[in-house]
């Protein structure tokens, strides 16, 4: 199977975690060489989880995966943390 066809669930996830505003969109965007996820000097831009499916040589097919700071407040915020708890595969 190619690298482009490789479905999503085949490949490594890697997703970046931390609190509000560290740069976890930007590193996102730097890795791809892309702006794939918003970046903005507001707190808790990013509501949902940004995914993107590549190939990082030399491991092969992965997906990159931007969430929300875990250090989010009020009941937006714990919505927001919500989509980004990890749940094992």
């Amino acid at each position: 199977m190619g690298l482009l066809k490789t479905p999503r669930s085949e490949r490594l996830h890697i997703a970046i975690f931390g609190r509000r505003n560290v740069g976890k969109s930007s590193l996102i965007n730097a890795v791809t060489g892309q702006e794939i996820a918003t970046v903005s000097p507001i707190k808790g831009t990013t509501t949902d989880p940004v995914y993107k499916s590549m190939e990082l040589l030399p491991i092969g097919p992965v997906v990159l995966i931007d969430t929300a700071g875990l250090d989010d407040t009020g009941e937006l915020g714990e919505l927001r943390k919500k989509k980004s708890e990890f749940r094992g595969a």
